[in-house]
């Protein structure tokens, strides 16, 4: 083959090759763009339901299909073709209160598809968007649970800033919630713990809310819980004062060993004013139910301004004498 010959050849094999790539790539690009592209199709799907229905286990599965009719990309809808042998299974999260129990049929409740329209929709997200339920409800077979009630018990550690303290103990709310499981595993569980609530440097009163510990093999009917506290500011002082005694029957005296005790009390910044004196006292029933004769002193005027006191020495030996 002559020269010249054999150079138009391999021109023409290499434009050739290029215009074979160009026609593949220009293939795959109309692909992806074809695919990309919205379809009109209809799926289904087993439904899954997370629920805090009293009395019942949280899970169920539909005993129906949901088939939705709507709008997906190339690629849903070719997969769903696919797998058209296969039904896939969607969760969402519905109130309790969208359930209806279904009459004659114990534990077995239906659920109008209108009402999860916008859960459905979370689910399924950027694959499809829903536009039409053929599936008018669905119903679910919930398995039955023991239940009880338990008290909440808040774990924490709140301390203040320097002369403010805590007035009150923290209150939750709901103080106490019901808890569902296994019969074998509620009789151990007598309560349910908040996570661990820490706070520093605190100078007001607060609330919020926090989240419950979760407990092994039982579901709690809140994940949450509101809290609330009060802070005051306070004045601490001191003072040295006589020790009296109280409810001494006739004819009897009770005599207190030292007669004067240290009291060191923290006020209401505003609330007590500089003429307040403490008064200490020993009750004699407290003396009569003390195998050893030492009794507690407690503080008599101790208003809602006082917030906090000591009292020292501690205990008080006491004698009694007739008169």
């Amino acid at each position: 083959m002559p020269a010249h010959t054999s150079e138009r050849w391999k021109k023409l094999k290499s434009d050739w090759y290029i215009l074979l790539i160009a026609l593949v790539l220009s293939l795959f690009v109309w692909v992806l763009y074809d695919m990309s592209l919205g379809y009109d199709t209809y799926v289904q799907y087993s439904v899954e339901v997370t629920s805090a229905l009293a009395g019942y286990d949280e899970k169920a599965v539909s005993n129906e299909l949901l088939v939705l009719q709507g709008r997906g990309d190339g690629y849903y809808v070719l997969l769903k073709k696919l797998r058209r042998s296969k039904v896939e299974r969607i969760r969402i999260e519905v109130d309790p209160s969208y359930f209806h129990p279904v009459e004659d049929v114990p534990d077995r409740f239906f659920v109008w598809t209108e009402d999860i329209e916008v859960e459905v929709a979370q689910a399924l997200s950027d694959k499809f968007e829903p536009a039409y339920f053929d599936t008018r409800q669905l119903t679910f077979n919930f398995s039955p649970r023991s239940f009880k009630t338990v008290p909440v018990n808040i774990k924490s550690n709140i301390s203040c800033k320097s002369q403010y303290m805590l007035t009150s103990d923290i209150e939750v709310t709901p103080d106490s919630v019901r808890i569902y499981g296994r019969t074998e595993d509620l009789q151990f569980v007598n309560a349910v713990q908040t996570k661990f609530l820490s706070l520093s440097g605190v100078d007001r009163s607060g609330s919020g809310s926090v989240e419950l510990e979760p407990v092994r093999g039982v579901r709690i009917e809140l994940k949450r819980v509101n809290y609330s506290f009060t802070v005051a500011r306070y004045v601490e002082k001191s003072a040295m004062v006589d020790v009296g005694v109280t409810n001494v029957p006739r004819g009897y005296e009770l005599m207190v060993l030292p007669r004067k005790v240290n009291v060191v009390y923290r006020a209401a910044f505003t609330g007590v004013d500089d003429a307040f004196v403490p008064e200490v006292a020993v009750d004699y029933n407290d003396y009569a139910d003390s195998r050893s004769g030492k009794v507690i002193p407690h503080l008599l005027n101790g208003t809602g301004d006082i917030f906090s006191y000591v009292i020292s020495p501690l205990p008080l030996e006491c004698i009694l004498t007739e008169r």
